[in-house]
């Protein structure tokens, strides 16, 4: 990957980082950003510290407007809560991290249209 590339990358990596914890802040999780041992953060929920995985996209892959999200490598520790991050949307899906079973996941555009839900319906289940 050219040096180009690979900074326009990080960018909208911590682009995704920053809006993912942001919507979190603004339903009144209290969050860390963190970047250690493969997370990107911490939410602090009434039932605890979980951790999340953050990961970013700024343009839909192939057929079907998909956007496309590397995730698990084998032996990697997964993180509690994954959230994918549309860059271009401004938008950002929540799931449970024992979810992520592959190297790739896609996520649909359409998914992200119910962004609080996914939210909600993530973090609660872990109580």
């Amino acid at each position: 990957m050219r040096v180009q590339d690979q900074k326009a990358s990080a960018a909208v990596g911590r682009a995704g980082e920053h809006i993912a914890l942001a919507r979190l802040s603004l339903a009144g999780y209290v969050c860390t950003l963190c970047q250690i041992r493969g997370h990107d953060a911490y939410i602090q929920t009434d039932g605890g510290v979980l951790t999340l995985q953050v990961k970013s996209a700024s343009k839909t892959h192939g057929i079907g407007l998909r956007y496309k999200f590397h995730t698990v490598k084998k032996g990697e520790q997964r993180s509690d809560v994954y959230a994918f991050v549309a860059v271009g949307l401004d938008a950002v899906v929540f799931r449970r991290g024992d979810e992520i079973l592959k190297t790739t996941t896609y996520v649909s555009q359409s998914e992200f249209l119910n962004e609080s839900q996914s939210m909600q319906k993530t973090l609660d289940s872990f109580k």
